[in-house]
């Protein structure tokens, strides 16, 4: 196969992918068919990276420049941001990540080179490197706390920031120390990315997660300072029911 049809199957591949939800439940699931589907078209790609290094610098190029293209044809710019969170989601939970898994020793070196080709093409949309395992572990772990990460960051608090680690200590301390707590988290992450992207989508982000900062966090983290966790998890409840419920089925 030619260069030229290479990349145009992987932008079909990558356009196919747009319409991938990002849930822990069914993320392994997804992967595990596009890897065994494309198998073939993955050999492909690993084959021309290892032949020439302007092979492996086209393939790198290719989702980068028709992301670039298809924003500029976009005249507004709420509508461009919006479709920017659709490609950059799309981007690191699974074009990355798969090609992280083409059969070559070419493999990070591509990856990375597409996310600094991206990053320097749409540079007030970056995106950061990302890898299936990365991604598995991470859900595995629970350190995908979504909504109150997103919920910092819109506040300019930092990853480690006192609120997140409290809230953290305690999911993975007295949640997890029963079953109902157990399957509270696992729904939990389930739900969370959809909702969090469908907020990032609201023109007035920022004020959203100011209301869930006051109305639920920040009394959550109170109660774990009481002591009071079975209330703290009876307000939790309620936020991730009221989230649901206006962000997924409105």
């Amino acid at each position: 196969m030619d260069t030229d049809r290479l990349l145009e199957k992987l932008r079909k591949l990558y356009i196919l992918t747009m319409d991938y939800e990002f849930h822990k439940s069914s993320y392994a699931k997804y992967m595990d068919s596009l890897r065994s589907n494309y198998a073939d078209l993955l050999q492909e790609t690993a084959d021309v990276c290892d032949r020439t290094d302007d092979g492996a610098e086209r393939i790198a190029a290719c989702i980068p420049e028709y992301v670039c293209h298809e924003l500029d044809q976009i005249s507004s710019r709420r509508k461009r941001d919006l479709k920017a969170l659709d490609h950059k989601m799309n981007m690191v939970s699974y074009f990355v990540p798969l090609m992280g898994e083409i059969p070559s020793l070419q493999a990070k070196g591509l990856t990375e080179r597409m996310v600094e080709l991206w990053n320097e093409k749409m540079p007030e949309y970056k995106i950061g490197h990302s890898t299936y395992e990365s991604i598995k572990g991470g859900f595995k772990k629970g350190i995908f706390c979504y909504i109150t990460t997103a919920v910092c960051r819109s506040m300019h608090k930092p990853d480690d920031c006192y609120e997140l680690a409290a809230l953290r200590a305690y999911r993975d301390g007295y949640l997890s120390e029963t079953e109902e707590g157990r399957r509270i988290v696992k729904e939990y992450y389930n739900i969370a990315p959809t909702i969090v992207k469908r907020i990032d989508r609201e023109d007035g982000a920022d004020e959203i997660y100011q209301g869930i900062w006051d109305e639920y966090l920040s009394p959550c983290i109170r109660l774990i300072e009481e002591d009071k966790k079975e209330e703290c998890k009876e307000l939790y409840v309620t936020m991730v029911r009221s989230l649901e419920k206006k962000y997924l089925y409105s």
